[in-house]
């Protein structure tokens, strides 16, 4: 196929790398030309637009940062819309409010286009090796043609329900890592303020209640785990400023609902402080490193 892809940054990359790989022709584009240019020593055509991107293109996949970037590369100018064929699906990848990718959906079908939502989880390890978990929000029609194409991407492809509900699949799975995280962090910060070895903490967890896929793949603590981003000077993985929006997200979402959240919103806090501390662009798993121990001279 030939498939028009938008958003060739840190996740993008590779994941347009295992289309290529299986075998089809993939035009991208990117407004940071550094990125598109990554992408382009991997076999991407470069286009000049998501606009030139879409045009001509069986389908199309987008994976961007967050809400505005998504509503800018379809309905802004030289966007998706303005390009895709009549009939083809757009496939956005990327983790925003579920609102955002139900107007967008709206805004395709009155331009004869077909939409679904198709947010990620496993960073940039499991898009490497086209592993990652897709929860899909569309029309079952719609997300069998995508199977395929996300079948490339990711080891397991589950269709979540209508537009929008991948998109809340993700959010509520996000919650539950950001604050595990966190909640990790601060568990083995206690442990070496007591000088217990952070190895056997960890041994004693996994086979504890506490055990979780975030210590067991995404230490916070380096040397733990050998391909955790802790152990690589927390390369993301997921940036913690990802993770922040998510978890903004996630608490937005409950706002709505009328639905109380506590740790939530706590963790999301943390993470915002670990970035303004400079740590935003690190994978989310630093949280560890933020919360280290203030000095024996402070009050507190």
């Amino acid at each position: 196929m030939r498939i028009g892809f938008v958003g060739t940054g840190t996740m993008g990359r590779p994941m347009a790398a295992n289309l290529l790989k299986k075998g089809h022709t993939v035009v991208g584009f990117d407004v940071v030309p550094a990125a598109l240019e990554a992408a382009a020593k991997l076999g991407v055509e470069r286009a000049g637009s998501a606009a030139e991107a879409a045009k001509g293109a069986d389908l199309v996949v987008t994976m961007l940062p967050s809400s505005p970037h998504v509503e800018a590369a379809y309905l802004g100018a030289r966007g998706v819309l303005e390009g895709v064929g009549q009939g083809r699906l757009c496939v956005d990848m990327s983790t925003i409010d579920p609102s955002v990718s139900r107007r967008v959906a709206e805004a395709a079908r009155a331009r004869g286009a077909r939409f679904v939502d198709a947010p990620v989880s496993g960073g940039v390890p499991r898009a490497e090796e086209a592993t990652l978990a897709i929860m899909v929000g569309g029309e079952a029609r719609d997300v069998e043609e995508a199977r395929p194409v996300l079948a490339c991407m990711g080891a397991n492809v589950i269709h979540v329900g209508p537009v929008g509900s991948g998109e809340v699949a993700k959010i509520c799975n996000n919650l539950i890592a950001g604050v595990a995280a966190v909640a990790i962090s601060e568990a083995f910060r206690i442990a070496e303020g007591f000088g217990v070895d952070p190895g056997t903490l960890t041994e004693v967890i996994a086979k504890s209640s506490g055990a979780t896929f975030i210590m067991e793949h995404m230490h916070p603590v380096p040397g733990q785990v050998a391909k955790a981003p802790a152990s690589r000077d927390y390369a993301p993985g997921f940036m913690t400023d990802l993770m922040a929006k998510d978890l903004g997200l996630a608490v937005s979402a409950a706002r709505d609902l009328r639905v109380p959240v506590f740790v939530a919103p706590a963790a999301q806090q943390v993470l915002r402080l670990a970035s303004s501390h400079g740590l935003g662009r690190k994978d989310f798993s630093v949280v560890y490193q933020f919360l280290k121990p203030s000095g024996k001279d402070a009050p507190v």
